[in-house]
């Protein structure tokens, strides 16, 4: 008998969801605020590849070392399998928007979407404290 009490399983997944639906909602955000930053330019299509990158990888940098505080040990793993969800996510949007044919430059995006958010979550990871013994 299970008597009410939870018996855990599912902890991991809602994690995951909590943090991938960060990581997006983060892209989303910064490319609205991107967006309007470049609207107030005289010319705006010259910049959109550079806010475009600007934003997906700050918010990279963010969505890792966010992922990575609140898996705690094991995070840097759990950054990256998020980030790998994210990238494949929009590979996928990609793929349907564009009807098959991906560019070159799409899948350099994502490889620094992917490594910038590796490498935030490596830097931005929970330390394990020291505690001192006295004798």
């Amino acid at each position: 008998m299970l008597n009410g009490k939870r018996t855990g399983g599912g902890g991991i997944m809602k994690t995951f969801l909590l943090c991938f639906a960060i990581s997006v909602l983060l892209i989303l955000l910064l490319t609205l605020i991107s967006a309007l930053i470049a609207g107030g330019l005289e010319d705006p299509g010259k910049a959109i590849g550079l806010f475009s990158l600007g934003s997906m990888l700050i918010s990279a940098a963010a969505s890792g070392v966010f992922s990575s505080r609140i898996k705690g040990e094991g995070g840097l793993k759990f950054a990256t399998l998020v980030a790998l969800a994210v990238v494949l996510t929009m590979l996928l949007i990609n793929v349907i928007i564009c009807g098959g044919k991906v560019s070159g430059g799409s899948f350099m995006n994502y490889g620094c979407y992917m490594g910038v958010a590796s490498l935030s979550a490596f830097l931005g990871r929970k330390r394990v404290g020291h505690s001192r013994h006295r004798y």
